[in-house]
């Protein structure tokens, strides 16, 4: 059975992303006085501590780098790679640190991550998909926010997932995609 994770706000950069039971629960930060680094944690219901997953860097409001769990910062483009596709569907490529890769696709306003096996074939049912929020007479307030509906087996790769979404997103909204 799948999940959904709300986000709270239309901004990518500074908003929560939970489900209904905060099991699942991420907080995105970009800093007024560090407008160029976007950090994202999580939850640990164990400990009730926050963890830093990852952090997007940020240049003129594009994201320009990402390092995952403290790491070091690798090139935006070379740790989420764009595959040309026909026309105007192209896909981006990532893998999570655990030997599982993954494309996300734009199908209409929403994105689709495909889990992506050895042969480089996508799997034919998304694994998660991205709906954006939506708003009254297309310019009032939110009348539906934004989420992401995830199957069980990619709860383990969660981290990463949501990081790529958030660059591919960013990134979107800048047009330069």
């Amino acid at each position: 059975m799948s999940q959904r994770l709300t986000f709270t706000t239309a901004n990518v950069q500074n908003l929560v992303i939970s489900n209904a039971t905060d099991a699942l629960y991420y907080e995105v930060l970009t800093p007024e006085w560090e407008s160029h680094l976007t950090t994202v944690r999580r939850l640990d219901n164990r400990t009730q501590g926050q963890d830093a997953v990852g952090s997007i860097r940020n240049q003129s409001g594009k994201p320009v780098a990402v390092s995952m769990y403290g790491g070091e910062f690798m090139n935006e483009e070379l740790w989420l790679r764009k595959v040309e596709g026909e026309g105007r569907h192209s896909r981006w490529e990532f893998d999570d640190g655990e030997g599982n890769y993954f494309s996300w696709t734009l199908a209409g306003p929403n994105w689709e991550l495909r889990s992506i096996d050895e042969g480089g074939a996508q799997s034919p049912k998304p694994m998660a998909t991205f709906f954006p929020h939506k708003r009254y007479v297309m310019v009032g307030r939110i009348s539906q926010h934004a989420f992401l509906e995830i199957e069980p087996t990619v709860v383990d790769s969660l981290d990463t997932i949501l990081v790529s979404l958030l660059v591919l997103e960013q990134k979107k909204r800048k047009n330069s995609i």
